[in-house]
């Protein structure tokens, strides 16, 4: 459950897009206003983010870095792998889902993690 920070991945949208119909991904597209962040949580579906515009900042507690995501970043965080949404300006993202339907709550509290997956 590695996090994966890739800067300068890609330098125009439609690689972005054929990567995530390449990789089977449920694309949604984000518009994400300014956030004062989310303290450590995780989800229940891996996210391949590319971020097109605006800043996205994000921490991960396994290596204690900061990412600082900016246009043409790809970042991936696989499922159930823990992280803090940093405080950041507002991004604009291409994010290919590993998932159809997306299970809710979308942001889950650590302490769920020690129980069992749901199929």
């Amino acid at each position: 459950m590695t996090i994966t920070v890739d800067h300068e991945y890609f330098t125009d949208e439609q690689t972005a897009l054929d990567e995530i119909e390449r990789l089977k991904l449920w694309r949604h597209d984000v518009e994400a206003p300014p956030s004062g962040g989310t303290p450590l949580h995780w989800h229940d579906v891996g996210i391949y983010a590319y971020i097109t515009s605006g800043t996205f900042r994000f921490q991960d507690p396994a290596t204690e870095m900061v990412h600082e995501c900016t246009a043409g970043t790809r970042f991936v965080i696989p499922e159930r792998a823990l992280h803090i949404e940093e405080e950041h300006n507002g991004y604009n993202a291409f994010v290919g889902f590993t998932k159809e339907n997306v299970p809710e709550p979308f942001v889950r509290d650590p302490a769920e993690l020690e129980e069992p997956a749901t199929v």
